[in-house]
């Protein structure tokens, strides 16, 4: 197996991005420095084409004017008029712009930002819209276009400016935007319950499945491929943690595993150039085959058809 260090997918940072806008000493006092950014699309435009790309934080972006092609995962958006998009670190984005009049705003903003804040935070970051698999792109009409547009005006205007509050005041129209971005999600706003050890102990098996991806170079190897070695892990019995994780979730924990492989072998065919076999031990097959033989019973294509199409 090859152990050639090629990037899969170009990983966008916060500090990368805040230092090709500014010089350091134009930068805003923000909270923290790289914690949290805003921006108008108009002073500061998004580049015409953004390729294959995860980032290290979570960003806001609402276009008011302009069309352009945006994926997220294996979904694909034509963005055509005012629309908002909540998009988190942990998946693949891709951006085409395919109109030279682009307007909005954006924000950008990591978990730094609520470190020295004494408030509770955690409703933010566990935010429905801003987890992995959300699919938050909302078209708007105008008058939630108008609002929006007074949102980031004041948040662009706490930025730039060092009153008294300031983080306090960021935090405040950031909840404004994710509550709008709710209310646009027609979600109604549950009770919190405490977790039953069936739920707590799924919890810990999927975070911990998730943890095993990104797959960001060609060497990286998932290590966990089975219900026996994630109960292990999680000192338990593989039946009693299949029980757990199907009562919690609705699936087994087989199942589980298999969704996840094939969302990341998805991924890899379509923004990397690695060979399949590559593909396939990074994803844990030693042998091609069995990995294409589960490629095709599960997505009734083969994986070069799949990445050819």
């Amino acid at each position: 197996m090859s152990t050639r260090k090629t990037p899969a997918i170009l990983l966008q940072r916060m500090e990368d991005f805040t230092e090709k806008l500014y010089s350091p000493h134009m930068i805003p006092k923000a909270p923290l420095k790289g914690s949290f950014a805003v921006h108008d699309r108009s002073d500061h435009p998004c580049v015409d084409e953004v390729t294959a790309s995860r980032r290290d934080y979570y960003k806001i972006s609402f276009i008011s004017r302009g069309t352009g092609i945006f994926t997220m995962g294996e979904d694909r958006y034509e963005i055509e008029g005012p629309t908002l998009l909540f998009l988190n670190p942990h998946e693949v984005k891709t951006w085409r712009a395919t109109s030279d009049d682009q307007e909005g705003y954006f924000c950008l903003f990591t978990d730094l930002l609520f470190d020295s804040v004494h408030a509770p935070h955690e409703d933010l970051l566990h935010h429905p819209l801003l987890q992995l698999g959300a699919r938050a792109v909302f078209k708007l009409n105008q008058q939630q276009s108008d609002y929006l547009q007074s949102i980031f005006r004041q948040l662009l205007k706490e930025y730039h400016e060092n009153a008294a509050f300031k983080q306090e005041a960021i935090l405040i129209y950031l909840r404004l935007l994710m509550l709008e971005g709710k209310r646009l999600a027609t979600e109604a706003q549950a009770p919190q319950r405490p977790q039953t050890a069936a739920q707590t102990l799924a919890h810990r098996f999927t975070d911990m499945l998730e943890k095993q991806f990104p797959i960001e170079f060609n060497h990286h190897q998932v290590k966990l491929k089975s219900a026996k070695e994630f109960a292990v892990q999680l000192n338990t019995h593989p039946n009693h943690l299949n029980a757990c994780v199907k009562q919690a979730t609705g699936r087994t924990v087989s199942e589980h595993i298999r969704m996840r492989l094939l969302l990341e072998a998805r991924l890899l065919l379509i923004h990397t150039n690695w060979q399949i076999a590559e593909i396939a031990w990074c994803l844990g097959f030693e042998e091609p085959g069995n990995f294409t033989h589960f490629f095709k019973n599960h997505s009734g294509q083969s994986p070069h058809v799949y990445r050819v199409q």
